[in-house]
């Protein structure tokens, strides 16, 4: 197997996992990998995640235009600022699952002070205006956002969200829909929620090693 090759497996592997937990649907959302300093994999325009193929990836360029493979997503802009804003960004996940989204289309904000998952796993989180997707300005806003939070509302839109592991940028896309699920079940059950004070929470931070992108 190829160094390309096996980036092409991670990439399809996280898409199916994402597809196949109901968090992918369709030809929304798109992933990517950095490859190294230079270059990053990122999930084809039009492609479905959680079928996602080798064939359906292209190799995109950090600082210049131009790829390698299929044509990639009409958000790779948002992606290589992304990159390029946080270089311990590894892994981007764009996603509109159903939670997520609807949180999105509303002006819900998401606590990330209610459980262990929300507290450890979700970092902090800025939400950004509509903006056209695939364009300059949404990709502008992103990177903007990203110097110092790590999960991004993309109004009316969807989420985006970086880590530096598979297995963590995963855990921050099923805490923030988690997350999402629970506030707005909360509200139409009009279940009051009880926010844990910021001094416990540092301290379950300190103890349990945030993950923190």
């Amino acid at each position: 197997m190829t160094e390309l090759s096996s980036w092409q497996k991670q990439l399809c592997e996280l898409g199916h996992y994402l597809g196949e937990r109901g968090l992918a649907w369709g030809t929304s959302g798109n992933i990517s990998l950095r490859v190294d300093e230079e270059r990053f994999l990122i999930s084809a325009s039009g492609a479905w995640l959680g079928t996602l193929t080798p064939e359906q990836t292209a190799l995109c360029y950090l600082h210049e235009e131009g790829f390698a493979g299929a044509r990639p997503s009409v958000e790779t802009p948002m992606h290589r600022a992304i990159y390029r804003t946080r270089p311990d960004a590894q892994v981007v996940v764009h996603v509109s699952p159903p939670y997520s989204t609807l949180v999105a289309c509303s002006s819900l904000e998401v606590p990330t002070d209610l459980n262990i998952e929300n507290i450890f796993y979700l970092g902090s989180i800025a939400r950004v205006p509509y903006i056209q997707p695939g364009t300059q300005q949404l990709a502008d806003a992103v990177a903007e956002a990203v110097r110092e939070h790590e999960t991004i509302i993309l109004s009316n839109h969807g989420v985006i969200t970086f880590h530096r592991s598979v297995p963590d940028v995963l855990m921050r896309v099923e805490s923030f829909e988690m997350s999402c699920r629970i506030i707005v079940t909360a509200r139409m059950a009009n279940i009051p929620l009880n926010h844990l004070s910021a001094e416990l929470v540092e301290a379950l931070r300190s103890a349990g090693g945030y993950r923190r992108a």
